[in-house]
């Protein structure tokens, strides 16, 4: 593990019930040293506090420790076209508060994104204890430069992004796709409480995929990793907002879906998700077939990742969870039939709020912890 890795584990592991030095070295696999080491650390940053010892027959007394929950915060901020999500975020993963705001990626974003940064840095209540703030960006980005390489949905390109925020704010700033923001919150809160291996499936206005290996986000050379929406399924089907045709998302995304539905002519016009699901759930005429087709497709391209990387875990996120029960009737036969051994797969309640918790969560790993 990284120095901060370790520290945040500590600090999400606490935030759900008190331990002893020797019960967090148990869980994390560490030395007693190394665990000592840290946890002073974090006491020192006011982030952790001692409890009463605890006495159990000989030996020295046992001292557990906890989370001071509003020690610092951390703000995380979900990019839409059409708006912005804001989750302020405690050290325990809880939310102080949520906020939601019109946003137009078409004027001035940059000066837009300050201007929501900067109203929550002087929040006199809670302003000084932010110690970072990430943003969860559609599209392909490159964290490690800070630049969204490529986003269809907010018309942006080669953009950079953090460089121009972090220039203007006074606390560290992240961006990541917005998947990979929810991958992190499934590793420190969620699926990784139980995996050290998964997979994070997004379904929604596109397709997404989060890769959790040995306790790590894989993001892969220019934070190109994760682009499931992309795999190829057949060379001559519908174009794509990529530029090349017939990719797993013209297939299952939200867009693609409500498309196919009128092109065979399921419905009179290209109609809303919230419809879609209507219709879906009133078992209109060859909506449920669709939505299965569509399944089936992300199950099998699902199965083929599973088996190259031997997870063992598939958690489903994202804006389309009300038309899983649709989706899943091809999707999981699908993935049952493909896997070579058994998964576990988890579908997560979703609110719009979701990827704002994830980016909250990228800063809390990779600053907080390590001031």
């Amino acid at each position: 593990m990284r120095e901060d890795l370790v520290r945040t584990e500590v600090l999400t592991m606490l935030g759900s019930e008190p331990l002893n030095r020797t019960q967090i070295a148990h869980r994390l696999g560490l030395g007693a040293a190394t665990v000592s080491e840290h946890t002073r650390r974090l006491i020192e940053l006011g982030y952790l506090r001692e409890l009463a010892p605890q006495v159990a027959g000989r030996g020295r007394p046992r001292v557990p420790l906890e989370v001071v929950p509003d020690a610092a915060y951390t703000l995380g901020l979900r990019v839409h076209h059409t708006h912005l999500v804001g989750v302020l975020m405690r050290l325990n993963g809880s939310e102080v508060r949520r906020f939601t705001l019109p946003f137009d990626p078409d004027s001035e974003p940059v000066e837009q994104l300050v201007a929501v940064c900067e109203q929550a840095l002087a929040d006199p209540g809670t302003g000084e204890r932010i110690r970072g703030i990430g943003l969860a960006v559609p599209g392909v980005i490159d964290p490690a430069r800070g630049v969204v390489r490529l986003s269809p949905h907010l018309g942006w390109s080669d953009l950079p992004l953090q460089p121009l925020l972090a220039g203007r704010l006074p606390v560290p700033v992240l961006i990541d796709n917005d998947t990979r923001a929810s991958t992190m919150a499934e590793l420190l809160f969620g699926t990784g409480r139980d995996h050290d291996d998964f997979l994070v499936l997004a379904v929604g206005g596109g397709v997404g995929m989060g890769i959790v290996l040995g306790r790590r986000i894989h993001r892969g050379p220019d934070g190109v990793a994760g682009e499931f929406g992309h795999v190829p399924i057949d060379r001559e089907g519908p174009p794509c907002v990529c530029g090349r045709r017939g990719c797993l998302e013209t297939y299952a995304a939200d867009y693609a879906l409500a498309a196919r539905a009128h092109a065979r002519g399921l419905t009179s016009e290209v109609v809303e998700v919230a419809e879609l699901h209507r219709l879906a759930a009133v078992d209109a005429p060859g909506i449920r077939d669709l939505m299965a087709e569509a399944g089936a497709a992300l199950g099998q391209a699902a199965a083929g990742v599973v088996n190259v990387l031997a997870v063992r875990a598939l958690t489903v996120i994202g804006e389309s969870h009300v038309l899983w029960p649709y989706l899943e009737r091809g999707f999981r036969p699908a993935v049952e039939g493909g896997v070579l051994s058994g998964l576990e797969i988890m579908v997560r309640p979703w609110d719009d709020s979701a990827h704002a918790r994830g980016a909250a969560a990228l800063v809390l790993s990779a600053t907080v912890a390590s001031r």
